[in-house]
């Protein structure tokens, strides 16, 4: 961002008295604040998520079964390495509710909207 770049947007914010500066990516949808995501964004984290989680959970039991190098401690640590990475990736957008059962089980208790369940 150049210095000529900046000096304008400073003076569309000074011009616009008692309003928040605006900033030129304000329409995107693609957009991480939790006022901003909308239900296909939080589909995809969901899927994505889950893939991973799949992936990797099932991919360390056929490899402990084709080799037999992982074994059972190592089958838990791929389980837990892959949820903890997961909801430090998507979690701020979806809520990093993986296993459908939990969704369902948040909504049966009110503590989920059924609308996203």
């Amino acid at each position: 961002m150049s210095s000529k770049d900046h000096g304008s947007d400073l003076e569309e914010s000074r011009s616009t008295k008692g309003q928040s500066p605006r900033r030129k990516n304000e329409g995107s949808i693609f957009c991480s604040s939790p006022a901003v995501v909308v239900l296909s964004q939080k589909v995809f984290a969901e899927t994505i998520g889950t893939y991973f989680l799949i992936f990797i959970g099932c991919g360390a039991f056929v490899v402990d079964k084709q080799f037999g190098s992982v074994t059972f401690p190592g089958m838990c640590v791929a389980w837990g390495l892959i949820i903890m990475v997961m909801v430090y990736a998507v979690g701020h957008i979806s809520g990093a509710h993986f296993n459908p059962a939990v969704t369902i089980t948040f909504a049966i208790f009110r503590h989920f909207p059924y609308s996203q369940a």
